[in-house]
């Protein structure tokens, strides 16, 4: 996981996604190679450091409208 925040390329659909993106340290929802993300865990490693699984929402939830097409680039018409 990147640990510069990154610009999300869309408008959230809802305010509680523009708020739970806005956290900058901490957060557990996030923009990533164009996907939304949820940070699921983190867990210690026996040798030292610390591993964290991630997986991509498919839908906001918040208000339940799908991602796919909050993160589609729009078309310039």
């Amino acid at each position: 996981m990147s640990t510069a925040p990154e610009t999300p390329p869309f408008t959230p659909c809802c305010k509680g996604l523009e708020r739970a993106l806005s956290f900058p340290a901490g957060r557990h929802l996030f923009v990533e190679d164009g996907k939304l993300q949820l940070l699921v865990a983190k867990t210690p490693l026996q040798g030292g450091g610390e591993a964290e699984l991630q997986n991509a929402i498919g839908y906001c939830p918040f208000c339940g409208k799908p991602t796919a097409d909050l993160l589609a680039p729009k078309s310039l018409s």
